[in-house]
């Protein structure tokens, strides 16, 4: 599944745009139209979804000492 990059906001909605959250490939499909709507009503009807930074894996050792230490 495709992470959700733009979070619909709701209380209007553009034809043709799908009412709901929308993934990368949705937004670059639909990001002129909304971006030319939303400034011609002065309404935001989407906006950005904060990517949360790929955690790291925890290494055996780090997850040893991290147990010992509890």
């Amino acid at each position: 599944m495709s992470e959700i990059v733009l979070r619909y906001l709701g209380g209007a909605f553009i034809h043709g745009v799908p009412a709901r959250d929308l993934t990368a490939d949705e937004a670059a499909q639909y990001g002129a139209l909304i971006a030319e709507q939303e400034a011609a009503t002065h309404t935001p009807m989407y906006e950005p979804v904060a990517q949360q930074p790929a955690q790291a894996p925890k290494s055996k050792q780090a997850a040893t000492t991290a147990a010992q230490e509890e």
